[in-house]
Parts: C-alpha cells; sequence; structure tokens
C-alpha cells in the first residue's frame, strides 16, 4: 500500500515584504529621510534623490483602490479572468490582486491588505499580498 502523498507546499510572492498578525496584513515598505518619499518594494537607495539615509517601514492595513481592471487574457500560470487593481496605501502605488472580486472596483474603493492564493501550479497554490474590498456595497466600474 502507497502511504497518502502530502500535498505540495505553497509558495509566497514578496514574502520578504509581506508580514501578518493573526488577521492584520502589512508591507514592509521604504521612507526616505532626505525627500520624504515613500516606495514599494523597499530599497537601498531612494528612486526620487538617490539618497542612501532611508528607513524600512510598515504600512498601514488598508488603502484605496487607484485604477482596477479585470485581466481576460492570462500570463502562462495564471488562470483568467481575475482582478488586479492599483492601490494607494501609505505613501505607495502597489498593484495588487483583489480575488473576493469578479468585477474591477472603482476608483476610491476602500480595501484592506491579506494574503490569499493567485494561483495553482504542480507545485502547489501560490500566494500574494493581496487586496479585498472592505464593504460588500463597494461600487464597481461598468467592466465586467
Amino acid at each position: 500500500m502507497t502511504p497518502p502523498q502530502t500535498p505540495p507546499a505553497a509558495r509566497q510572492i514578496g514574502v520578504q515584504w509581506t508580514h501578518q498578525d493573526g488577521e492584520r496584513t502589512t508591507l514592509t515598505i521604504t521612507l526616505c529621510h532626505a525627500c520624504s518619499g515613500h516606495w514599494f518594494p523597499p530599497r537601498d537607495t531612494c528612486s526620487t534623490c538617490a539618497s542612501t539615509d532611508v528607513e524600512d517601514i510598515t504600512s498601514h492595513t488598508r488603502g484605496s483602490v487607484y485604477a482596477s481592471t479585470v485581466v481576460r487574457i492570462a500570463p502562462h500560470g495564471f488562470q483568467a479572468p481575475y482582478v488586479l487593481a492599483y492601490v494607494d496605501i501609505s505613501g505607495v502605488r502597489l498593484l495588487a490582486h483583489s480575488p473576493s472580486s469578479d468585477r474591477a472596483l472603482a476608483p476610491g474603493t476602500p480595501v484592506e491588505l491579506t494574503v490569499a492564493p493567485v494561483t495553482d501550479t504542480p507545485e502547489g497554490a501560490v500566494t500574494s499580498y493581496v487586496v479585498t474590498p472592505l464593504d460588500d456595497q463597494h461600487t464597481t466600474t461598468g467592466e465586467q
């Protein structure tokens, strides 16, 4: 008799920048002390003024949607359709999946950071930081 196989371990995109404390998810971002710029992903040198007087700080858990779209033709390894959103959090604009929705999120929609699967591979689930609308009443764009 063959022993049962253990499911493959999940991989996480951006694990070095993603922090979870219970249900709270945050990201590491960079603050430049010379020009007050904020950057994600974090870096050793400011992309605005080239200063190395930078510090890694922790982001807020919530932000708002700047723009969003439904991807209908997916790159290899992803299953379309899925929602991507540019989100403003703690002075940075980042791109994140929004797996809790099947429609594009309207600009200004409040969202919260979390970690969730974004695709499955033969090696197992791939997770990443994602955003979830804070309420079920969020408005969506006309794109479906």
